[in-house]
């Protein structure tokens, strides 16, 4: 159970430069709303993760993500893996559309999107009505840390809200698959195993 209303957590994230830790389908995430630059640039300071090193982006349905990628990334046989996997662990990187997000990807053409299996994200997802920039809570090259407990201990109170959730029951993070090339590639096994 969180302990902060979803209402409550998306006022913050409707406010400039905010950062939210908070527990996910599968690991302690660390979230923003993905069109604020400085929320972004927050997160990759927080983290002390390299620039080069995209982010993902959670969304709340399959049709959020159309503004995003590029029409040829929505085959039918891509459209049913979303509809097979998600929501769920399973991060997915399409060819983004030029203008979208370079600020998250650094240079790269895809993009990963989720939809998360989880019931306060969605619900979060739907009153902010923005995809929100995520990436898992901790110090690049750290494991990601399994309580609020641990993510006070590392980042004191550099992060603006964290939602405590209890104890994450995974401690591995999405199984990730890029479409980009319009092929299925396994970039990462998580925690969905995937057959495409």
């Amino acid at each position: 159970m969180n302990n902060i209303d979803t209402k409550n957590v998306s006022l913050i994230l409707k406010e400039k430069g905010k950062v939210v830790a908070i527990k996910t389908d599968t690991v302690y995430g660390l979230i923003c709303n993905a069109f604020d630059r400085e929320a972004v640039a927050k997160i990759y300071r927080l983290k002390q993760r390299e620039k080069k090193k995209p982010l993902s982006i959670f969304v709340k349905d399959i049709d959020s993500i159309r503004p995003y990628i590029v029409d040829d990334n929505l085959t039918k046989r891509n459209v049913n893996i979303m509809e097979k996997y998600w929501p769920g662990a399973l991060t997915i990187i399409f060819k983004k559309k030029d203008d979208m997000f370079s600020y998250l990807t650094e240079g790269s053409s895809g993009i990963g999107i989720r939809i998360p299996n989880d019931s306060y994200l969605l619900e979060l997802l739907e009153l902010c009505d923005f995809p929100l920039a995520e990436t898992s809570c901790n110090i690049s090259g750290e494991e990601p840390y399994k309580n609020a407990d641990e993510i006070r201990e590392h980042f004191g109170d550099s992060i603006d809200l964290i939602v405590d959730g209890g104890e994450t029951k995974s401690a591995r993070p999405s199984t990730v698959l890029s479409l980009e090339s319009g092929e299925p590639i396994l970039l990462r096994l998580g925690d969905v195993d995937i057959n495409v």
